[in-house]
C-alpha cells in the first residue's frame, strides 16, 4: 500500500521535532570537558596542588573568551602533569562584570540555573557541573565549570557561600 501524499513529510517533521531537544554543552568556547587535555592548553602552565590534595597543572593566560559583550580570562586546571591529562576545571573570570549581561549570557549558554544561593548560581547538565558567582554591579564574576567526574569538588563549592 502506498502512503497518502504528505504522510512522509509529516513523519519527517515529527522526527525532527523529537530530535531537536536543546543541546547540552560539554564546555565553553574551544574548551570541552570530554576532549580537552593538558596538551591542548596554551599560555602558561604551572604545577598546582588542589584542595583535595591532588597534584596537577594550572594553565593561565589562555585566549580570552567573549562572554556576551565582555571579555573573560580563562584558566584551565588538569588532574595531573601528563600531556594526556583531562581538564578537571574550566574557570572564567570577568573583571568589572556587568552582572545582568553576564547572567543573560549564562542563561543562553546553559539554560536556567537549577538553584541559586545569594550571588552563587548553579547549573548541571549531562556533561557539566557549573557554579557561577555574580556578586553585584561592577564586581568580578567567576564561573567554575567541571566535568561530572569532579562531583566532589563541585559539592564543596556548592556548600561555600
Amino acid at each position: 500500500m502506498i502512503a497518502p501524499r504528505g504522510t512522509a513529510a509529516i513523519g519527517a517533521l515529527a522526527l525532527a521535532a523529537c530530535s531537536s531537544a536543546p543541546a547540552q554543552p560539554a564546555g565553553v568556547g574551544e574548551w570541552d570537558v570530554s576532549k580537552t587535555t593538558l596538551a591542548d592548553a596554551s599560555g602558561r602552565c604551572d604545577p598546582n596542588e588542589f584542595e583535595d590534595g591532588r597534584k596537577g597543572m594550572w594553565c593561565s593566560f589562555q585566549p580570552a573568551l567573549k562572554v556576551g559583550e565582555q571579555a573573560a580570562a580563562v584558566d584551565l586546571y588538569f588532574g595531573s602533569t601528563e600531556p594526556t591529562s583531562p581538564v578537571i576545571e574550566i574557570q572564567l573570570q570577568v573583571k568589572a562584570c556587568r552582572v545582568e549581561d553576564f547572567h543573560a549570557w549564562m542563561k543562553t549558554a546553559f539554560g536556567n540555573p537549577l538553584e541559586f544561593k545569594g550571588a552563587r548560581f548553579l547549573w548541571e547538565n549531562r556533561y557539566l557541573l557549573i557554579a557561577a558567582d555574580m556578586p553585584g554591579s561592577a564586581s568580578r564574576c567567576i564561573v567554575r565549570i567541571f566535568p561530572r567526574s569532579e562531583q566532589a569538588m563541585y559539592d564543596r563549592i556548592k556548600r561555600v557561600p
